[in-house]
């Protein structure tokens, strides 16, 4: 590294380094690049769009970060030394007290710059960075929610009076966005928090908001039987001689109104992440991103939970982890540390209820396969679980322990209560699966048993009505939670559960009777709403994993490939109407999102569809993604995406 008296040319040609790497990006494109110069007090980084101006230094933030530590004034990270390194700029080190940073700085597309910041602790401390983006222009100023008109700091932990699951901060200006994203909070210890300060024209992302000490606790009711709790606070904390990275984005993208301006968000952070397949995998994946945390909870004893990670469902359900959820959400990331800590993370009073211990055999099989440690020990105890509670082939679920209603907590979805030794028709389809999972870790469970479980879920099949209905004793309710076991067992196994003449009837049924919104997960034979049911959540609410399970396993059974797709693409447009984001539910009164947005499981459809098609040997670009890109105007460019506005007519709301 350089002296810094060659600070004057060298920062010139950092200059012409990162203008260079700027390629144009059409005539519709906006582009945006940082600059680094040099001041008396150190470099200085400005982000431009063309000739303009975008990003300004300031003297509390000359290189884009603050520092926070207990007790003291917020201070600048100042740097005075630069240098190329692997094809990005790194500016530093600078020493503060007992802590060494770094900067770096990178040109990801002519949209898009990543900045990461490494630092190392020579010595324990705790402290806090802001990451501003002081803004030289006006405009309309939004969290990934909606605008903010005066200074608003938004978490992502729940509790707070104004949560987001997206941390991006951002304005709009003359049809453009321009805006900073955060990485997931499960990289930074949970503690990211996003600032829109209108009136000083500033967003800026924080790694902690300086809070001291607070209990953070869940325990029963609000969760059904297990207590999470931890000592939070607002401050990063390293060890003598550990290091951490926290990496943000600033994007620049066209954009007409707000719903533009949280897809430009998505696509950033896809573009940064490296997973710029379509617009429908940015934001699968993004939401799998964003549902990470650290397991930092204890339980009621105080001991630490195992695993590292886990997958929340959404912010308002705290940091707890079912493992349906867990399971989906893993799967729709895709990273193989976060899938084995996850699935590290599950315990057994997450497990005996609903599907979750069907679920933990699955998703045992699908970690053995990719090798990683299966818990022998959890595993059987999910087989006993589930052998316990069989009999002549069908799953009878018993209610969660201690819950109000002893007819309830029966199946992921809920609400309706069930008899004593009725058989949901969604557990069995799991039932099956969790069969042939344990076959394959070697459990005592025969082929003849297996095929009697299937028979069994057949069984249930209602065929005068010609519908699955949601269980055995309840023939007469359309249930669209019924199949979707069956499609998991088969992306995971290749195994047909139903036959061909099952499936398709349900499929042509429920066509009949869908609302323009989707299908509702429980309703009467024709459609209706059960009495009580207001279209929404479990009651007669549309789940688009529901959905798309049914339409990928009619696909499987035999309706043609393009018929697929165009329901499929149906119904992700009908999903991402009001928001780029799918949902806990819709309603399937108004087509309004409900509950959660960017709702955990639905990850889960990425890598279901992946697979099927591998499965069915269908090859080349997925006509879905193609068809979802079409309609958002996103247009892929040399494994890149950008939002391309023009390609459509008029803007989803």
């Amino acid at each position: 590294m350089q002296p810094c008296s060659y600070l004057p040319r060298r920062a010139l040609r950092w200059t012409l380094w990162l203008a260079l790497m700027t390629v144009p990006v059409g005539a519709h494109g906006v582009e945006i690049h940082a600059v680094v110069k040099e001041s008396p007090d150190g470099l200085t980084v400005e982000y431009r769009s063309g000739d303009g101006q975008i990003g300004r230094p300031t003297p509390s933030s000359p290189a884009g970060a603050e520092l926070l530590r207990p007790g003291m004034a917020t201070a600048p990270v100042t740097f005075r030394e630069q240098r190329l390194q692997g094809g990005r700029m790194e500016l530093g080190p600078t020493r503060i007290d007992s802590l060494t940073l770094r900067l770096f700085l990178e040109q990801k597309t002519p949209s898009l710059v990543e900045r990461t910041l490494e630092v190392t602790a020579q010595k324990s401390q705790q402290f806090a960075v802001i990451f501003p983006l002081n803004l030289a222009i006006d405009g309309e100023f939004e969290s990934f929610t909606g605008p903010d008109l005066a200074r608003t700091l938004h978490d992502t932990v729940r509790g707070d009076s104004h949560t987001e699951t997206f941390p991006v901060a951002m304005v709009r200006n003359a049809g453009r966005v321009f805006g900073i994203v955060a990485d997931s909070p499960g990289l930074w210890e949970n503690r990211c928090q996003v600032l829109v300060d209108p009136s000083a024209r500033r967003v800026a992302v924080l790694t902690g908001d300086g809070r001291a000490a607070y209990p953070l606790v869940i325990r029963p009711p609000e969760d059904a039987r297990d207590t999470y709790q931890y000592q939070m606070d607002g401050w990063q904390t390293l060890a003598a001689g550990e290091t951490r990275r926290f990496t943000t984005w600033v994007f620049a993208s066209p954009a007409r109104n707000h719903y533009d301006a949280q897809l430009a968000a998505h696509l950033a952070l896809a573009n940064g992440k490296g997973w710029g397949d379509s617009a429908l995998t940015a934001i699968l994946r993004n939401t799998s991103l964003y549902l990470l945390r650290r397991n930092l909870a204890l339980d009621a004893d105080g001991h630490p939970r195992d695993g590292r990670y886990i997958f929340i469902s959404g912010p308002g359900y705290g940091w707890k982890q079912w493992v349906s959820d867990g399971f989906y959400t893993a799967m729709g990331l895709g990273d193989p540390e976060k899938t084995i800590e996850s699935n590290r993370a599950v315990f057994w009073t997450r497990m005996d209820y609903e599907d979750n211990a069907h679920y933990y055999l699955i998703w045992a099989v699908v970690m053995k396969r990719a090798g990683g440690t299966v818990n022998d020990g959890l595993v059987r105890q999910a087989y006993d679980f589930l052998r316990n509670h069989e009999k002549d082939g069908l799953f009878l679920p018993p209610s969660l322990p201690g819950a109000p209603n002893s007819k309830g907590w029966k199946t992921y979805h809920d609400v309706l209560p069930y008899d004593e030794g009725d058989s949901p028709a969604s557990d069995q389809g799991f039932h099956c699966g969790a069969l042939l999972a344990a076959q394959e870790l070697g459990l005592p469970v025969t082929t003849a048993e297996i095929e009697r479980a299937i028979l069994a879920y057949r069984s249930l099949f209602n065929t005068e009505r010609g519908f699955m209905p949601t269980s055995r004793l309840q023939r007469d309710i359309l249930g669209q939670d019924t199949l979707y076991g069956a499609t998991l067992t088969y992306a995971v196994f290749g195994r047909n559960l139903l036959t061909d003449d099952q499936v398709l009837t349900h499929f042509r049924t429920s066509e009949k009777v869908k609302t323009p919104y989707g299908l509702r997960v429980i309703s009467q034979a024709d459609g209706s709403l059960l009495p009580g049911h207001s279209g929404v959540y479990c009651y007669g609410g549309s789940w688009f994993l529901n959905d798309a399970a049914n339409y990928l396993l009619a696909g499987v059974h035999g309706l043609p490939a393009s018929e697929v797709d165009a329901l499929l693409a149906e119904r992700v447009a009908r999903e991402i109407t009001h928001v780029p984001a799918f949902n806990e539910s819709i309603s399937t009164v108004d087509g309004k999102p409900h509950g959660h947005v960017l709702y955990s499981w639905n990850s889960g459809y990425w890598w279901l569809r992946k697979e099927i098609r591998r499965r069915m040997d269908q090859t080349g670009p997925d006509p879905v993604e193609a068809a979802v890109d079409r309609r958002l105007g996103v247009v892929r460019e040399n494994g890149m995406l950008r939002l391309a506005p023009e390609m459509v007519g008029t803007p989803p709301r």
